[in-house]
């Protein structure tokens, strides 16, 4: 099934929570305590809004990708560019590109009826790409391993480019936020199905959830552009995007 979802914990209160109620909620699904248990106050945790999370929207600073001068020249030559995913960046020993929790994510649902919430895996269905936001110093470069980059010049044109290349179904981008938890508050109205656990439970707060990361990798200033695809993507594919070179300038 397109977009994989794997449920960690799953739970539905049919009555309106308190601000209060709702920070011990979340600080209990992060920290994977029984729900019959009770939990510190130093435990709770405040939810992102979904609102916080600035889709589609250019940042003031340039948007670098940081890469090995090899791959830089081959994109330049060639158009080859490596697209990531979920379950790559999952497996990835390294401290600075993987990271075993990518996907996972502690969602809560303001609703008419009341409160869903969990914690859920999904975006298994997503191409990544991920790049960095500002001046590019040699302390960064040297964390990843790499030694040149290009600027993005035209974040729009490159997503759109990259989606026609690829036959996503659907593309968005974003600075990514950081916090101490990855938890986020979605408010989906109606369109949710209380009685219902699929894939479309994780559809319970927007995008906004793929853009939340630990503070621990916050001085990666990430910026991330998302490609819907119809199928799971399981690995990195280097793809041709010769379209989107024109929306791109080398790092000199």
């Amino acid at each position: 099934m397109p977009g994989s979802f794997r449920m960690y914990k799953h739970m539905v209160i049919e009555r309106k929570l308190s601000d209060y109620e709702l920070r011990g909620l979340c600080g209990a699904l992060v920290h994977d305590t029984p729900f019959d248990q009770s939990i510190k106050l130093s435990q709770f945790v405040t939810p992102v809004p979904e609102r916080r999370f600035k889709l589609g929207a250019e940042p003031q600073a340039p948007i670098v990708k940081l890469s090995r001068k090899e791959h830089v020249e081959a994109f330049f030559d060639t158009g080859a560019l490596q697209l990531g995913s979920f379950n790559y960046y999952n497996g990835f020993d390294h401290s600075e590109i993987g990271d075993a929790q990518e996907g996972v994510v502690t969602l809560v649902a303001r609703t008419p009826f009341g409160i869903i919430g969990g914690k859920y895996g999904s975006g298994y269905n997503q191409s990544i790409f991920c790049a960095f936001v500002g001046k590019a110093d040699q302390v960064t470069m040297a964390r990843f391993g790499y030694n040149s980059g290009f600027i993005i010049t035209d974040p729009n044109g490159f997503s759109s480019a990259i989606a026609e290349a690829i036959g996503a179904t659907w593309h968005t981008f974003g600075q990514c936020v950081y916090r101490a938890h990855k938890a986020v508050l979605g408010f989906p109205g109606n369109e949710v199905n209380r009685h219902e656990i699929s894939h479309r439970t994780g559809q319970i707060v927007n995008a906004g959830k793929h853009f939340i990361k630990p503070e621990r990798y916050s001085h990666q200033k990430e910026f991330r552009f998302l490609w819907e695809m119809p199928m799971d993507v399981e690995d990195a594919l280097v793809v041709d995007c010769t379209a989107a070179r024109r929306y791109c300038a080398r790092l000199t």
